[in-house]
């Protein structure tokens, strides 16, 4: 709606563009001010806005629905496994029949020192109780435990045992004894067969060297016994 003070220049008024979006098929009005100059006030009037049709918003492709976005915390982003050690426990032990050893540790694989979540061990002949499994390098404790035949838990003595893996290593063995924790003994199986297979190197270079020695003598014997029997020949 707009005032004049005069019938030719408008100092306030109001406009309404005839862009404005019709979102529904009623139609749409503006004012303008009346032609009538002769009058000091312009009235207004109705003027219906036609030919202009509703505009419908169009998704672009690269919106994003906030609704349905999922934020990851650092704490519930996927971390990132380790290199996976095979380590072998190993302990000679009798016990009677029907009874079990079993390990248990701080670790969830472990059972986390929950005695029906142990790892059962298998026994070999000799009474060699063994457990093997698959852990992340790194550092755990354990022990090893009895489970008689009524369910009775026999924890083993002393202090919680402790094992440190690196990611250099790959086969482990763990030998324990059941009372003394002092005797535990942890064995890298790929140093241990390499070094094997050094000093089987070292031994057949040896058995080498020796072989050809020998040779070397036999020949050289030979060669004195053929020079004495020529030199006898010529004194005949």
């Amino acid at each position: 709606m707009a005032l004049n003070t005069s019938c030719s220049k408008p100092i306030l008024g109001i406009h309404l563009p005839n862009s404005v979006p019709n979102a529904s098929n009623t139609p749409n009005f503006f004012f303008t001010t009346n032609d009538n100059k002769a009058c000091n006030f312009g009235f207004p009037r109705l003027v219906q806005n036609k030919g202009l049709l509703p505009l419908h918003a169009v998704p672009s492709k690269t919106m994003v629905d906030l609704d349905s976005l999922v934020v990851q915390t650092p704490e519930e982003q996927p971390k990132e496994e380790g290199k996976i050690i095979n380590v072998k426990f190993q302990m000679h032990r009798n016990c009677k029949f029907g009874e079990q050893f079993l390990v248990v540790g701080s670790e969830p694989m472990f059972g986390s020192w929950n005695p029906a979540k142990a790892i059962p061990m298998a026994w070999s002949e000799g009474h060699v109780w063994t457990a093997e499994m698959a852990v992340p390098a790194g550092k755990f404790q354990y022990k090893i435990i009895l489970k008689r035949r009524n369910g009775d838990i026999v924890w083993q003595p002393g202090p919680d045992r402790l094992v440190q893996t690196w990611e250099a290593m790959n086969r482990v063995t763990v030998c324990e004894d059941w009372e003394n924790s002092k005797l535990q003994t942890v064995t890298d199986d790929d140093e241990k067969v390499s070094k094997t297979s050094v000093e089987d190197e070292h031994g057949q270079t040896d058995k080498d060297s020796k072989m050809e020695s020998e040779i070397a003598n036999l020949v050289e014997n030979a060669n004195l016994a053929e020079n004495a029997n020529l030199a006898e020949n010529a004194n005949c």
